[in-house]
């Protein structure tokens, strides 16, 4: 490991068409000046050598490469010369088999390293690129444990995932992500600005990261099809921050537009950081469903879309003191029942009314029956809004306790539970739950997380494939984990709060999921409740409230989203490689588990042997 920050460069890279040599050679003047910079890491962006808007895999052949192959050979060079590290997308053709893939390569000082092809395959990919055979492989260097993920991995919470536990520090992230052009109205649907969505990468995991892309406009004229690149190449620090980024692209670019060079630091120190100690935590006997293959077909999903109101509530809560706060959650639902009508969804604070307790004796002092009094109260909120409620309390169940969430439906009748199954680190006096439901309802299905629950992609990633329309949390957040949303804001077709909290933003996304998040206000709450929308790249902005007012943030959705935008669940769960999510859903202890871990690459063998 290194002892002090190094040098990185995240490269804005242009290739032309049908120019592998010319390609090659101005990759590698690149490579020399950021390296001659000294730069230590240096990412290009994905099929960096070919471009990539061919017609088809006939026409975009002849200038694929193997890997290692020309490419790698002339890399390493410049590698050797500089001892840097270069990370670089690739259209590869295997010399055995001749098949495609979407690579990335990384390089040394001491030459080839190994490779990583692309798993999580667009709708371009498809065309020309075999899914990824690689696995998620993390490679030892003197910079870290670094992994290379490309451009459209960043549409599932996975790839990292798997990298983090298998010991990455370092995220080489490959890119060349198309712009949303709002202008184009209904046609910009197909453009999804993949590089708008790397915070989670970084964020979720505790990992470092150096994130490449292209800035111009790319025509093929045997076709006429143009794409247009979206820049705002960045570096991350393995808390989560973002120290550097350039700015994204604006509308009028060209094929000429010169690329540009992202100098940063990444700080080793920071590989150990609070984030990066939740994989300790994780809770492998509850994500076996992550394993499973539910598509095409599906008969948990839903088949229908709900028009819905959903609301996300934020008030005052003082530990222990009921009256108080249900007086102050009363005022904003009375407010509620006169602005908004059914059906729907609301969401309250957790400890709706009791607030978080302090110690271990106050939370047996607040505990409650499974029909106590805060499941009364919820009960009357729900009947007199006529919408689903959701809100939480200490259960006490046969003098055990638990943080649990109550669903209730708009006849005051319970119709779920739910227990925190990944406690915050002060929840000294609670039992972890043993299950992460998914409640079938007339608006939809709705999955339930609570607090620290979405510090864990596992979590929320169980309710997508349990089907969850959507995804309701009640939480009391201080800020001590996640962070504001530090996305290139040019990339999206409408801006974002700056207290747009990052983790809620990922779960609505990744999930596929509209997510309602309620959050308190006072007592070091850093309010911030919202709606987190399923397409916030191209459609939808999420709804954030502030950070220390009581109100109420309400919007209508459509669950399941419109079938003409780029993506949805279904097509999630269709492009998700659960072949290569076992480890995920593996006990730490088991030999399958450390057998993948530990090895170099990514062994599959602990888990597909075959035995004639």
């Amino acid at each position: 490991m290194p002892n002090a920050p190094f040098k990185v460069a995240a490269v804005e890279f242009n290739p032309e068409l049908f120019e592998f040599d010319r390609n090659l050679e101005r990759a590698c003047t690149v490579i020399d000046e950021a390296a001659s910079n000294g730069a230590r890491l240096i990412v290009m962006p994905e099929a960096a050598l070919s471009g990539y808007v061919y017609r088809d895999l006939d026409q975009f052949l002849p200038y694929m490469d193997t890997v290692p192959g020309r490419a790698t050979t002339k890399i390493a060079e410049l590698c050797r010369k500089y001892g840097c590290y270069v990370a670089i997308g690739i259209a590869e053709v295997d010399r055995e088999t001749g098949l495609t893939y979407n690579t990335g390569a990384l390089v040394g000082p001491n030459g080839y390293i190994g490779k990583y092809r692309k798993s999580g395959l667009n709708p371009s990919d498809v065309m020309w690129f075999t899914p990824g055979n690689t696995g998620y492989p993390v490679f030892e260097t003197e910079l870290g444990r670094i992994c290379m993920l490309i451009c459209y991995d960043d549409t599932y919470w996975e790839p990292a995932r798997l990298a983090a536990v298998k010991g990455a520090d370092l995220i080489a992230y490959i890119c060349s992500s198309d712009r949303v052009l709002t202008q184009l109205g209904r046609a910009a649907a197909g453009n999804h600005s993949t590089i708008a969505a790397v915070q989670q990468f970084s964020a979720w995991n505790g990992l470092a990261m150096v994130a490449s892309d292209r800035n111009n406009v790319e025509t093929n004229p045997t076709t006429g099809i143009s794409v247009f690149y979206g820049g705002s190449a960045s570096v991350w620090q393995a808390d989560g921050r973002r120290t550097g980024h350039l700015p994204a692209t604006n509308q009028n670019l060209t094929a000429a537009s010169p690329g540009a060079i992202l100098y940063g630091y990444i700080d080793p120190a920071r590989y150990l950081n609070d984030q990066k100690a939740t994989l300790d935590r994780r809770r492998p006997e509850l994500y076996g469903d992550l394993a499973f293959y539910r598509a095409p077909a599906d008969a948990q999903a839903s088949t229908d879309s709900h028009t819905v109101t959903v609301s996300a509530v934020q008030y005052q809560l003082s530990a222990g003191e009921f009256d108080d706060n249900i007086a102050r959650a009363d005022e904003q639902i009375t407010k509620l029942e006169a602005n908004t009508s059914p059906p729907g969804l609301v969401v309250l604070p957790a400890f709706s009314t009791a607030g978080a307790p302090i110690d271990v004796q106050a939370a047996a002092a607040q505990a409650e029956s499974p029909f106590g009094r805060t499941v009364q109260v919820l009960s009357d909120f729900a009947v007199r809004l006529g919408r689903y409620v959701v809100g939480s309390h200490i259960e006490c169940d046969e003098d055990k306790l638990f943080h649990t969430a109550v669903l209730v439906g708009p006849n005051g009748k319970v119709a779920g539970r739910y227990r925190q199954s990944h406690l915050d680190t002060g929840y000294t006096w609670a039992r972890p739950g043993d299950d992460l439901p998914v409640f079938d309802t007339d608006i939809g299905r709705i999955g339930i997380l609570l607090g620290e629950d979405v510090r864990f992609p596992e979590a929320s990633g169980v309710l997508a494939v349990r089907r969850a329309d959507l995804i309701a949390i009640p939480t009391c957040w201080d800020g001590n984990y996640g962070g504001p949303l530090q996305e290139s804001e040019g990339l999206f077709a409408h801006g974002f709060p700056a207290n747009t909290m990052c983790l809620w933003y990922a779960v609505a996304k990744t999930a596929q999921a509209y997510t309602v998040v309620a959050n308190a206000v006072g007592a070091g709450r850093q309010g911030s409740s919202g709606i987190f929308t399923i397409n916030p790249v191209n459609a939808e902005a999420p709804i954030i409230a502030s950070a220390d007012t009581a109100e109420a943030v309400t919007t209508t959705i459509t669950t399941r989203g419109d079938p003409d935008w780029w993506m949805d669940q279904q097509r999630l769960i269709a492009g998700r490689r659960s072949d290569l999510v076992v480890p995920l859903r593996l006990a730490a202890h088991c030999a399958a588990f450390q057998n993948w871990k530990h090895s170099p690459g990514y062994d599959v063998s602990g888990w597909t042997g075959y035995v004639q």
